[in-house]
């Protein structure tokens, strides 16, 4: 028995010595390793299409961050439970990253830093918080959290999903009504929607004509849920003011994007739900020793059967 490890992109080493620490009898082999029958654990991100069903022993497969979509579009993927990464310090990074975007937008915070280099003492109008309506595309855990903690922080919070969600202090609605309703109510628009067939390309000219002119947009889910060339048109056009985008539909963001140099967008490069070893790594390890007993790990994501 061993586990299969590949976090591409991302930090190996910090990963490795927090899983061998917590589980020092399994074995951990980085992405390639050549005896396939000894793999009965992949733990991966971003990992290659198709490999995966080369491991005929294989159990389960854990996620090393909260999207799938590598894994949705992976038709060679064999019947075993995919288990997300749910960790509260990553929900709580990103509830963080939207707040502070939030906030800015808010208050007009990057006008000041031209004020101050002007030594103009002048202020702007800033509306009240509960004044200040936002609003957020995609209630699964990640966006359920994040409304639930504008809403804590004072602003009128309001959400929207494909099937009905109920959530304190936020007004949630359901359908394409329901999206136009919340549209139109919409200072702030925040992108938790994942990234699927039926959601690609999404958030575009008909959803950011349905908001107020002047409203912002900010993106912490998956970048090809995005039109880039409407989200650039509507910036232009002044239908937005500006947008915070930390994640883009390709990364590293090519150097010819227009996001790097547009004035009304600010870029980060896929910050806002960094991973942690030091507390991610109990979370997987501790679904692999469930697992290892017959019980359930969790989450198992419910779109993969088997």
């Amino acid at each position: 028995m061993a586990i299969l490890f590949n976090n591409a992109g991302g930090n190996q080493d910090g990963w490795l010595d927090a899983l061998s620490q917590l589980l020092p009898h399994i074995p951990i082999h980085v992405f390639p390793y050549a005896n396939l029958d000894e793999i009965e654990y992949a733990v991966v991100w971003n990992h290659p299409p198709g490999d995966l069903q080369r491991y005929p022993n294989l159990r389960a497969i854990l996620n090393l961050g909260a999207g799938t979509d590598y894994l949705e579009v992976d038709d060679q993927l064999p019947k075993v439970p995919v288990v997300r990464l749910v960790d509260p310090v990553v929900d709580i990074n990103m509830a963080h990253y939207v707040l502070y975007w939030t906030m800015h937008f808010r208050c007009s915070y990057e006008s000041y830093r031209s004020k101050q280099l002007n030594k103009d003492w002048s202020r702007f109008q800033t509306p009240q918080v509960t004044d200040f309506r936002v609003s957020v595309l995609g209630l699964g855990l990640i966006g359920r959290f994040i409304a639930e903690y504008l809403a804590r922080s004072g602003f009128s919070t309001r959400g929207w999903n494909r099937s009905a969600k109920s959530i304190e202090n936020v007004e949630t609605h359901v359908g394409k009504s329901g999206l136009n309703e919340m549209l139109a109510e919409t200072d702030v628009l925040i992108n938790c929607l994942p990234l699927k067939a039926d959601t690609k390309e999404f958030i575009g000219q008909q959803v950011f004509n349905a908001m107020p002119n002047g409203g912002y947009f900010i993106n912490v889910s998956r970048g090809g849920v995005v039109n880039d060339k409407e989200l650039v048109a509507a910036l232009d056009s002044k239908q937005l003011t500006a947008s915070a985008l930390d994640t883009f539909s390709v990364e590293p963001l090519p150097e010819q994007s227009p996001y790097w140099t547009h004035p009304s967008v600010f870029v980060t490069p896929h910050i806002s739900g960094a991973t942690y070893a030091n507390t991610t790594a109990k979370i997987v390890a501790d679904n692999i020793l469930r697992l290892e007993k017959g019980e359930q790990p969790f989450p198992i994501y419910p779109q993969f059967k088997y």
